[in-house]
């Protein structure tokens, strides 16, 4: 039997039938009748349908689902806990409106709520905020093109970092070197080591949790799951939810826009969800394929995934684009643990607050991480793609 792996892999082996461009709807067929999708509808999802709404109005304010994209990956990375690195970290940012990635790209800014120990080089493009009262501790170089905050102190004998920002440190600099463009600024009572700065200022530091992990504060992607299992658009366009429950061989199922059930996606098969429009998904019985799953976006389509009750795939997961990863939000409730194997990559913003993501030899990343611990035994990139922070621009005002 295969391992029990969940990889994210690159868009590359999309398949080339995809749906034209300029026609999100024509060639969309339910999966009962086999027919095209309702008049009604097609009219309904012109230009990629109108902005998601999730939610149950009777509880509260309904949530516009580019609106929850752009607040909860803000940052290249979050975690939820400390971070432990043996192998070199880089994050940096592009915008996927303006054209293809290319590395070194200012922004990226990543958030640890606990402590962070790096073996080898780290690079932020952006700001790097350290919420452990334990700080940095560095055995190799540091770069942050932002701002620095350390809730603990800056440590490792043998290691320089330049911040290109400011920086608070609360505790000790005890570096070979430190070069701070900015302001640095240490509690008196502290060391603040061989710095160069523009400025030396002498004040309490504050500490910082970046990273919104506590119960009170964290966003449950089970309540929406629970809520649009009742109340969704499968009846508009005929979708039984069960269709992906027992896939074998190759399965494929194209979805306007909308808010769609399906009720589990299982089985020794391949399944496809092809993406034209504005759509969530929700699968409250979670994932378990065997063979392969292909999650493919193109444009105008957006995707909102929500998933409880576990995300496994033996063989590939081939989720996005690396070209459009703003499209695509992955929203995972529950503990267990997600795997992505070595020489995958994923193409898209996961949230998954509760679980722990394992990266395996190196990884490249197209889009966000949210995740409660970041397990990597080998280099990582993070490659932020700014176009999600205006992924609400089409949602209603206030």
């Amino acid at each position: 039997m295969k391992p029990r792996v969940a990889a994210f892999v690159l868009g590359t082996a999309l398949l080339a039938s995809a749906c034209p461009v300029n026609d999100p709807v024509a060639t969309l067929r339910t999966p009962d009748a086999g027919g095209p999708i309702p008049d009604a509808w097609a009219e309904h999802c012109a230009n990629s349908g109108p902005p998601l709404l999730l939610g149950d109005p009777a509880a509260g304010p309904l949530l516009c689902s580019g609106q929850l994209a752009e607040a909860l990956f803000r940052r290249a990375a979050c975690s939820c806990e400390g971070l432990s690195l043996s192998a070199p970290f880089i994050a940096d940012a592009f915008r996927s409106s303006a054209g293809p990635y290319a590395p070194g790209g200012l922004g990226g800014d990543v958030g640890v709520n606990g402590g962070l120990s790096a073996n080898d080089r780290v690079q932020v493009g952006g700001a790097l905020q350290v919420g452990g009262a334990s700080g940095l501790q560095l055995s190799g170089p540091l770069f942050v093109g932002g701002g620095l905050d350390s809730s603990g102190p800056l440590t490792g004998p043998g290691a320089s970092a330049t911040v290109s920002g400011d920086a608070r440190v609360n505790g000790d600099v005890a570096l070979a070197s430190l070069t701070v463009g900015g302001v640095l600024t240490v509690p008196a009572g502290f060391t603040p080591g061989p710095a160069q700065a523009a400025e030396l200022r002498r004040e309490p530091v504050a500490p910082v949790v970046p990273c919104a992990c506590d119960a009170a504060s964290r966003f449950e992607p089970a309540t929406l799951i629970a809520h649009h299992a009742r109340d969704n658009d499968n009846a508009a366009i005929g979708l039984d939810p069960a269709s992906l429950e027992n896939v074998t061989g190759d399965a494929e199922l194209a979805l306007p826009c909308g808010r769609f059930l399906l009720t589990r996606v299982a089985g020794t098969g391949h399944a496809t969800l092809r993406i034209r429009g504005r759509t969530a998904v929700f699968i409250p019985g979670g994932v378990n394929l065997v063979e392969a799953l292909t999650v493919d976006v193109q444009p105008p389509g957006e995707l909102d995934l929500f998933v409880a009750g576990g995300f496994v795939v033996s063989g590939q997961l081939t989720l996005g684009s690396t070209t459009l990863p703003s499209r695509v939000r992955v929203y995972v409730a529950g503990t267990d643990a997600l795997d992505i194997s070595a020489g995958s990559a994923l193409a898209g913003n996961l949230y998954a607050p509760q679980a722990q993501l394992n990266l395996s030899g190196n990884a490249e990343v197209f889009g966000a991480l949210f995740v409660r611990h970041l397990e990597a035994s080998g280099a990582v990139q993070v490659h932020h793609d700014a176009d999600v922070l205006e992924a609400g621009a089409a949602c209603p005002a206030g």
